[in-house]
């Protein structure tokens, strides 16, 4: 890997930015409008999306459906945030919608998924503001994506995440294993990562492959990069061959079963700080399983999320992202395309 394409922390005005927190704002003796509140979440997720734990994607996608739900909580009486209860998060998760056809029927699993991602992300940036204690979706249970017991983490713990897993002084392991798992790689694969597997000038990394996985080229995000260009550059300082210096867990020795092991206590102390420790289908492969979800959602192709783990079968890979290809309906209904 090439030194020079190791960008140093982004600099604006001439101070240095290092993954700064959310600041924090209490109201004191007045109750906040639910409007002014979603302009504050807006501008909290755009500051999140300069820092690259949130794309641009998702931050348009989520600021679209936050300003939605305002305007359908402010026609169901709530006008402070406040007021904002279970009942009307759970209705709008639920509400219904218009086919692709125009007719109106219960909107799909995945889009309730997303809806409710939205809020529970708003109310969780609110927290962090210290401007409210609520979680009007805690209750709201909806069917998960899940294969062999183990579902992938949905947008918004993704976004979580990565702004748990951002560093404050030096980039850790902990942040390397989340940017190698959501970029693709599995834990059996994260403890051989090493800097010279870096291609940063073409966004990837290079994945070895495992007993059931295909060695591969991952795709880096921005936020990936960035913390993996950064984390190389500190291993660097300490252990100067490339070809060893390991990302995510001890350049030290160790055999395959021990650095899996370290790789799955780093994801699993991430999964604890963002609060999902307690479910039981979330687990260090909930991290990778993200990668294949968020490529199905953006090429529509099942043979990429596929490609993107290393995965040698397709229902596989079908499964893992809750795609029932055999009931797609743009197959299945509609009737025959006209000549």
């Amino acid at each position: 890997m090439n030194h020079s394409n190791l960008p140093g922390q982004r600099v604006e005005g001439g101070v240095e930015l290092l993954a700064p927190t959310l600041r924090r704002t209490v109201i004191v003796g007045s109750d906040l409008s639910l409007t002014h509140a979603i302009d504050l979440v807006n501008d909290a997720w755009r500051e999140m999306t300069t820092r690259n734990e949130m794309s641009e994607q998702t931050f348009n996608k989520f600021g679209l459906l936050i300003r939605r739900f305002g305007r359908y909580a402010t026609v169901r009486g709530a006008l402070l945030l406040s007021d904002v209860s279970s009942g009307i998060a759970e209705d709008f998760v639920n509400a219904r919608g218009r086919s692709r056809h125009g007719h109106v029927s219960d909107s799909a699993v995945a889009t309730r998924l997303v809806r409710r991602s939205v809020v529970r992300t708003a109310f969780r940036t609110l927290r962090d503001l210290g401007l409210s204690d609520q979680d009007p979706t805690r209750d709201i249970v909806l069917p998960a994506r899940s294969h062999e017991g183990v579902r992938p983490l949905t947008e918004d713990e993704a976004v979580l995440l990565r702004h748990h897993a951002a560093y404050t002084t030096r980039p850790t392991r902990h942040a390397a294993a989340a940017a190698l798992a959501l970029a693709g790689g599995h834990t059996g694969e994260i403890g051989h990562s090493v800097v010279a597997d870096l291609d940063l000038p073409h966004n990837r990394v290079w994945m070895h492959g495992a007993r059931k996985y295909n060695p591969r080229w991952c795709r880096l995000d921005a936020w990936n990069r960035h913390i993996l260009a950064e984390r190389a550059r500190q291993v660097l300082a300490q252990h100067p061959n490339e070809s060893t210096a390991r990302l995510a867990v001890s350049c030290a020795p160790a055999p395959d079963p021990a650095l899996q092991a370290r790789t799955c206590v780093a994801l699993r102390d991430l999964l604890r700080r963002i609060g999902l420790d307690g479910e039981a289908d979330v687990t260090p492969a909930s991290v990778t399983t993200r990668a294949a979800v968020e490529t199905f959602e953006s090429t529509g192709r099942i043979e990429e999320s596929a490609r993107r783990l290393g995965l040698r079968s397709l229902d596989r890979a079908a499964a893992i992202v809750g795609y029932d290809w055999q009931n797609d309906p743009t197959h299945t209904d509609g009737g025959p395309a006209r000549a």
